[in-house]
């Protein structure tokens, strides 16, 4: 997919405005749930059981919305691999249409100062997924 090339091979700036697309798509999503959208998208997640990222949750629902699909993210719009283990398949040659975020930790090399300890950082980077509405699926069975 376009989203893995660029994360592998893309050029730099490729890879800047990617990740800055990303890092916006989930800045916007936070402020949503900052300004009022926060106990409706609570509400929906405890009555359905999801226990995932406020956020991320928020990132997919706008998308589904704009496109005008209905459901809810993480029940009515999963990975290929989570339809898979759900008794499903996507259909051959439907195209994602929504992509959700998660954030991935990174390790930095681990540095030696003069004293002889070892110093090392951390940091999240966001890291874009796609996802398959559930009219993109059918039964194993079918």
């Amino acid at each position: 997919s376009a989203n893995s090339r660029i994360e592998s091979k893309g050029t730099k700036e490729e890879k800047t405005a990617y990740y800055a697309k990303l890092r916006g798509q989930w800045a916007a999503a936070k402020k949503h749930s900052l300004n009022g959208g926060r106990a409706e998208m609570e509400a929906i997640m405890l009555t359905h059981g999801l226990k995932v990222s406020m956020t991320g949750f928020i990132v997919v629902y706008h998308q589904m919305k704009a496109q005008g699909l209905d459901g809810l993210p993480y029940l009515d719009a999963k990975t290929f691999q989570g339809w898979k283990e759900n008794g499903f398949k996507v259909k051959k040659g439907e195209k994602s249409t929504l992509d959700g975020i998660t954030w991935v930790g990174v390790d930095t090399e681990k540095v030696e100062t003069p004293e002889g300890e070892v110093e090392s950082s951390s940091y999240a980077m966001p890291k874009g997924y796609h996802l398959f509405h559930r009219s993109q699926v059918e039964s194993l069975n079918a």
